[in-house]
């Protein structure tokens, strides 16, 4: 029994159909800090996780802060799925919002924005560190090992030696070079 072309054609196409994968669309897949999260501290950056690998061209990311001012760096990282951008310091409480648009390398173009709540402290401080003892010496120590002589006493030796190897050195390269006479071959 033959089989006609045109039912072996329909039958390829059913079958390419049925088994060839959708194109995938870019979509944003995660955030750090998550859309619609509050958070208690300060993010110093904001990053974004998405469906397929990105490109630098033509992709931009910005966030504002509540007054309506950019609170980002625009120092924008774009390593494969994943986008960075570093945060000033936050200060303001309330509702940020991050805005993105990003290009994948299928050309797929993905904008959008989300938001997060930043519950600021209600006293901001910074830590202060308790002083310690430098390990740099100061002038008094400084001055006492000039007047002992001990920290240039080393210093002075090592260069003396390195001047005497280097003076050695430089006449037995002369003499060796003064030296190449060509020895004669006697005749026979």
């Amino acid at each position: 029994m033959k089989i006609p072309r045109v039912s072996v054609a329909i039958l390829l196409v059913v079958l390419g159909v049925l088994t060839s994968s959708p194109a995938q669309a870019l979509e944003l897949v995660g955030a750090d800090p998550a859309a619609n999260s509050t958070i208690k501290s300060a993010p110093g950056a904001i990053t974004l996780t998405l469906s397929s690998e990105i490109i630098e061209t033509g992709s931009s990311m910005s966030v504002r802060a509540p007054s309506g001012s950019a609170v980002d760096d625009g120092s924008l990282l774009i390593d494969g799925v994943q986008a960075l951008i570093g945060l000033a310091k936050l200060t303001e409480s309330g509702r940020y919002t991050v805005d993105y648009q990003f290009m994948s390398t299928d050309g797929e173009l993905l904008s959008g924005s989300y938001t997060f709540t930043f519950d600021a402290p209600a006293v901001v401080t910074t830590p202060t560190t308790n002083p310690t003892q430098s390990p740099i010496p100061n002038e008094s120590e400084e001055s006492q090992a000039e007047a002992t002589g001990k920290s240039s006493l080393a210093t002075d030796i090592f260069m003396i030696s390195l001047l005497i190897i280097s003076f050695l050195v430089l006449i037995f390269i002369a003499r060796s070079l003064r030296n190449t006479k060509p020895k004669r071959r006697k005749k026979k």
